[in-house]
């Protein structure tokens, strides 16, 4: 008798359970934008209007050019291209940074270029140029850092607070160049140029920055007969480590002799807007002392400070040049 190999094959459903097509996961792009708060996981996920409206909120970003390269950086560094086989397209596949222990399945992050090691070899760049008086270098440097630190993902407390500190030595960098260059224009102004010689001492540079600082100071309230104040900078200059060095004894010798006579003449040949006894801050606008009873307004991002009545409240901020000075916001977000 022939067999039928087709019996029994209705209550094939009844005998193993009916199959069931699992649910579609969701792409990782709309997971990227939902789990973070992170412009640059926005931008990864190709969401640019949520990124952008993140820096502004934080930040108070307004002037989105300057972030254009970094940006499209998180977009293109998220994803790479597979080859298929041949006449296939290729597949693109997600790139992520928490997939160390397994697939994150919906709580997934991308992948980011910008990382800290980055923004810190320009940073040893931007020093290496001030250190050579190439200042419009460094300036770009610094600025090259300030434009890919809101885009840069922190692994960590210790990377986050680091990320913060260079925000702060961008900051102080950019305004010391700014000085420096508003020194050699008021060069023939003696009152204008000690104070601006003051004040470039007073930003928070490396030791042996503010050693060359010193000096220049040094030298040109000397020259102008400003001895209270040449006497100070000869003494900060003295009190510094290098100073014992013997590379430097030419320089020890020259602040020594320049702190006897400045004693000896003991007078201020004008009368300076400056006050070393006082802490203060410098206008990022118009370079002038700000002390703490004076009204100022700020930048949310860079922290640069301004008087109130510099007419700078609402515009863009001259350190950073894409965020806006008076507006208060939650700041810096690292991740």
């Amino acid at each position: 008798e022939e067999k039928d190999e087709m019996a029994g094959l209705q209550s094939v459903g009844d005998d193993v359970g009916d199959f069931t097509m699992p649910n579609a996961g969701r792409p990782p792009a709309a997971c990227w934008a939902t789990n973070s708060s992170h412009a640059a996981d926005h931008m990864a996920a190709g969401a640019a209007s949520s990124a952008l409206q993140l820096l502004n909120r934080q930040i108070a970003a307004s002037n989105f050019d300057v972030l254009k390269d970094s940006m499209m950086s998180c977009y293109l560094g998220a994803t790479m291209s597979l080859p298929g086989v041949p006449g296939s397209p290729s597949i693109s596949m997600p790139l992520l940074r928490n997939d160390g222990s397994g697939h994150p399945g919906n709580e997934s992050l991308p992948r980011s270029p910008l990382k800290l090691k980055d923004l810190v070899t320009t940073l040893r760049n931007g020093y290496r140029l001030f250190q050579g008086g190439k200042f419009n270098d460094s300036k770009a440097a610094f600025s090259k850092i300030l434009t890919e630190i809101p885009l840069v993902v922190a692994a960590n407390r210790a990377e986050a607070n680091e990320i913060k500190e260079m925000l702060t030595i961008c900051r102080e960098y950019i305004t010391a160049i700014r000085i420096k260059g508003a020194m050699s224009e008021a060069a023939s102004d003696p009152v204008r140029a000690t104070e601006l010689s003051a004040y470039f001492t007073h930003c928070n540079l490396q030791p042996v920055h503010l050693l060359l600082a010193l000096r220049a100071a040094m030298g040109t309230a000397f020259k102008h007969k400003n001895y209270i104040v040449a006497a100070s900078f000869a003494r900060r200059l003295l009190e510094l480590p290098d100073m014992s060095s013997e590379k430097n004894t030419d320089l020890r010798v020259k602040a020594t002799k320049v702190l006897q006579k400045s004693e000896q003449m003991a007078r201020n040949e004008h009368t300076l807007n400056y006050d070393e006894t006082k802490t203060f801050v410098i206008d990022a606008q118009n370079f002038t002392p700000l002390y703490a009873e004076d009204a100022k307004v700020s930048d949310s991002y860079a922290g640069s400070s301004y008087g109130k009545d510099s007419g700078m409240e609402g515009k863009l901020d001259v350190t950073s040049g894409f965020t806006v000075v008076g507006i208060k916001t939650i700041g810096l977000v690292t991740g």
